[in-house]
């Protein structure tokens, strides 16, 4: 019994040092514990504070924002009031200014013994200058009277590759250059008239300046404008084309025929025409050319009747449908009456390069007729998508010979026609210009720069042209015989590359096959070739 007491208390005691042992370090560790919590709680507050901070400060930059975007709203209201009344502004000026004028012209007839001429009058109250499309233009400040200036020179440079035979009508075409065009273009503005003078110091061939036009022109009737004087009446779709916006360096054989009819530049007209965003009509009477006396005076100057109408039916934002026809009566050509009646006295001619003007042999010709009147009549047809352009035209041309009793004197028929086309490949369109009824000439996306990198735009253009100038013949038979005229025939093949390096300027490279087929006057022997053509252009259009 002791023995287990004694057991007993042994274990009791060791039971006690345990405890006394582990109890310090349980507290211990509560201790930790709770340090650990409070230095969390710590952070926790630290947190809190640091987020209050931060929505203090997005609660201040809120309220900035809010102030800046009033702030913006106020200047733009300031700026939209500032626009109006600078608005009101111009248009008080330009009322000021209309009355003015009106002033100063009503009391021109009171003042007109001490006082200056209505336009001087408009032009003391200053002039204004500008530049549109590269064109010097000069004005009035209230618009009535204006001059402006502008210019179209052509540079030419080519040669011919022949193979001639002993029978070759001409066997040695020139190789060299010609000013094809150097024309200066003067416009004045009179309130709803308009005069234009142009010299031109190019030719074919150049070497003797001579006049492109002068006529005096009203446009107070919209949309039309009545014409006199020397003028270029357009007849067909090509020939409504400005030279500075044709595909090639030349038109078609059969436009620059035809239009020598009765139209043409430096022709004598007195007519008028009418132009709108979906058409165009034209009618004048014409007379002959500039200096038609200048070589044989004349005892009756040619007389004639013109008419073009040419429609845009349907058309969008990146393409254009285009037809038209035209039509010429000559009543009756120019008269000489120290000619031979019947032989020299009326006569008409009609002949043309082949489609390049450095050589000045006309290939195709039918030499004088003597005819006592003329007609022309055809079509046009021509569309644009994006960058591609083809157009197209046929035209008929007759003339009623007037010979000798006895010699045959059939009624003569020529006619021709061409197909074109291009693709700029630099992505621009030919804009219709609507004032003609025709194409102009691309405007350039990107002009050439070498720091910017612009290309300028580049086209590529094809055609393919006939012109027959044969009539009433029989091969082997002289044309004597049969009252008809071996005139020639006439088809071109032509590419051309273009490169416009900005609105103003321009480069083109051109090669042709041509390929004339012509007898002589007695039918027997053939005076024609084949030969390429290769030549180039630089231009200047402003």
């Amino acid at each position: 019994m002791r023995t287990k007491s004694r057991c007993s208390h042994r274990a009791c005691g060791a039971l006690a040092a345990v405890c006394a042992a582990i109890l310090p370090v349980v507290a211990e560790a509560q201790d930790a514990a709770l340090d650990r919590i409070e230095a969390i709680e710590r952070q926790i507050r630290g947190l809190q504070g640091e987020l209050q901070h931060l929505k203090n400060e997005l609660g201040e930059a809120k309220q900035q924002l809010r102030q800046s975007r009033s702030e913006a709203q106020r200047a733009r209201e300031q700026a939209r009031e500032a626009r109006e009344a600078a608005e009101r502004a111009r248009q008080d000026t330009a009322k000021a200014a209309v009355a003015q004028a009106q002033a100063t012209q009503a009391a021109a007839p009171v003042q007109a013994a001490t006082a200056a001429s209505p336009a001087a009058a408009a032009a003391s109250q200053g002039v204004k200058v500008s530049m549109p499309e590269g064109r010097p233009i000069i004005a009035t400040t209230d618009g009535r009277l204006s001059l402006a200036i502008g210019g179209l020179m052509q540079f030419d440079v080519g040669g011919y590759f022949q193979n001639p035979n002993k029978n070759t009508q001409f066997p040695e075409l020139n190789d060299g250059v010609n000013l094809r065009r150097g024309r200066l273009y003067f416009v004045g503005k009179f309130d709803d008239f308009t005069v234009n003078v142009t010299p031109d110091f190019g030719g074919s061939p150049d070497g003797s300046p001579t006049l492109y036009e002068a006529n005096v022109n009203y446009t107070g009737i919209k949309p039309v404008t009545a014409t006199v004087g020397y003028f270029h009446p357009f007849v067909s779709l090509e020939d409504a084309t400005f030279p500075g916006n044709l595909l090639f360096l030349e038109r078609p054989s059969i436009i620059s025929i035809e239009r020598s009819v009765a139209a043409g530049i430096q022709r004598a007209s007195l007519g008028a025409d009418a132009a709108t965003e979906d058409y165009f009509a034209s009618a004048y009477w014409t007379g002959p050319v500039f200096g038609a006396q200048k070589d044989t005076l004349l005892n009756g100057e040619q007389l004639a009747f013109i008419g073009r109408l040419a429609a845009r039916p349907y058309h969008g934002e990146d393409w254009n449908l285009h037809a038209g026809i035209s039509g010429q009566t000559v009543f009756h050509p120019n008269v000489n009456a120290s000619g031979t009646p019947g032989v020299s006295r009326t006569t008409l001619t009609f002949g043309d390069f082949p489609e390049l003007h450095i050589d000045f042999n006309e290939l195709v010709d039918t030499g004088s007729l003597s005819a006592s009147d003329a007609s022309v009549y055809g079509g046009e047809l021509g569309a644009n998508w994006r960058n591609f352009l083809v157009q197209g035209e046929y035209y008929q041309i007759g003339v009623t010979q007037s010979k000798l009793p006895g010699v045959p004197a059939p009624r003569l028929g020529f006619n021709g026609g061409y197909v074109e086309g291009s693709w700029v490949m630099t992505g621009e369109s030919h804009p219709y210009d609507a004032e003609r009824a025709a194409w102009a000439r691309p405007k350039v996306d990107r002009p050439f720069s070498v720091g910017d990198g612009g290309l300028g735009a580049w086209e590529i253009a094809a055609r393919y042209s006939t012109v027959d100038l044969n009539s009433n013949i029989v091969p082997g038979i002289p044309q004597s015989v049969t009252g008809g005229v071996y005139g020639g025939q006439q088809q071109i093949a032509a590419l051309a590359l273009s490169w416009y390096p900005n609105d103003w300027l321009r480069f083109m490279l051109q090669f042709q096959y041509v390929g004339v087929h012509k007898l002589n006057s007695a039918g027997t022997v053939q005076i024609g070739q084949r030969f390429e053509t290769v030549a180039g252009r630089v231009q200047a259009a402003w």
